[in-house]
């Protein structure tokens, strides 16, 4: 029997989806049938799960140019901006009439940030009620929220049973998660709560928002020779592997990343101790890295953002994203060189590091060049990669 890609629930709302989805961010560019092919050909290859939102150009219009077998067979998720009131259900119904569907399969509320966002969602004639109200009318058949939030909004919306479904970043380097909320926190906390409390997960930013596209070459590590996987290959398996998660979803511009992400994905299953490895792999590589636990934000009396700054430090050292790194660099205020040396950040730093040097020696690596002509790619992929 030929290899597939693996097949999954999607937690308890009876929908069945492939363990790759496909996002539709990179199909901003041109016309909306001009995406229809790659669509097409990502489902006839096992990709079922397809990702877009009211605010993604051309996502919700390419489904209108597919044949009625692909647009009838796709599990298919749309997102709108609004917390609730009439605005939410006029997004679905605009959503529904440019898709050419009679109903959406995953109907969600679009990057919940903060505890406050989360309860507008919940509040009386929030989404939450509008969402219910149209699954009850056959217009949905689950609904859910994606989130850049951290753990406890995300971990409260899963207990709480607030959605079918909640979507995340979640990759192999802990990249696009938000401050205070490691990766770890994300696996060991919320991928349990999620099986305890049947909600579904799905996940983006696989690749880092397209940062390990830029930086696969400084990335060798997650890379097994043995079996032929290259870096990629590597985080997407990752994701891939991990228990819990329903489906992860990328971005695929052109039919040679799709044939490279099912190549990575076929016959791709839950697999704990390969989880392990690979992250014992970053740990290796990446001694004495920042884990963005954010700590340290609360006691600069400089105000400096100070895992952002090592975040950027990564972008130019492990991306090859220096442009953009140094261009947003010049952009902090205060950037690094505020830093008076009190020593308050590295009393609290639970990894022990002299914070005060590494922010003088980042300044002077953020400082030595300016963006150049090939930054604007790089914001243009920090996207479901």
């Amino acid at each position: 029997m030929a290899l597939a890609l693996d097949r999954r629930p999607l937690g308890k709302t009876g929908i069945e989806v492939s363990a790759m989805g496909i996002g539709s961010s990179p199909f901003r560019h041109g016309a909306a049938a001009d995406w229809a092919g790659l669509l097409e050909e990502a489902y006839d290859c096992g990709i079922t799960y397809y990702d877009t939102a009211r605010s993604y150009v051309n996502g919700e219009a390419v489904i209108a140019h597919l044949p009625p077998r692909v647009r009838d067979g796709l599990t298919i998720a749309t997102k709108t901006g609004a917390r609730g009131g009439p605005h939410c259900l006029r997004d679905l119904q605009t959503s529904l009439r440019t898709m050419g569907r009679d109903h959406i399969d995953l109907w969600m509320t679009h990057m919940v940030e903060t505890m406050r966002e989360y309860e507008l969602c919940t509040d009386l004639g929030g989404f939450c009620d509008v969402a219910v109200a149209a699954r009850t009318a056959g217009l949905v058949r689950a609904t859910g929220a994606s989130f850049h939030a951290p753990t406890e909004v995300i971990l409260r919306a899963i207990e709480e049973r607030a959605f079918d479904v909640v979507m995340f970043p979640f990759n192999v380097l802990g990249r696009e998660t938000v401050f205070g909320s490691p990766i770890s926190d994300y696996r060991d906390r919320l991928l349990p709560a999620a099986r305890a409390n049947g909600v579904g997960v799905v996940v983006m930013k696989v690749l880092a928002g397209g940062e390990m596209k830029h930086g696969a070459p400084r990335l060798g590590f997650l890379a097994d020779p043995a079996t032929g996987q290259d870096t990629l290959s590597g985080a997407i398996r990752y994701a891939l592997m991990q228990p819990g998660i329903a489906t992860a979803v990328l971005g695929m511009a052109n039919r040679t990343e799709l044939r490279r992400n099912l190549a990575a994905g076929i016959g791709v299953g839950p697999d704990p101790e390969a989880c392990r490895t690979l992250e014992a792999r970053v740990a290796a590589a990446s001694p004495g890295e920042c884990t963005r636990c954010a700590a340290c934000l609360d006691v600069c009396p400089e105000g400096i953002e100070i895992p952002k700054v090592f975040r950027l430090l990564d972008q130019d050292r492990f991306f090859g994203m220096t442009g953009i790194a140094r261009f947003k660099y010049a952009r902090m205020q205060p950037d690094a060189s505020a830093c008076a040396r009190c020593g308050k950040c590295a009393e609290v730093c639970p990894e022990d590091f002299d914070i005060a040097r590494l922010l003088q020696l980042a300044h002077v690596r953020l400082t030595q060049a300016t963006r150049p002509a090939g930054s604007r790619q790089t914001e243009e992929e920090n996207t479901h990669g």
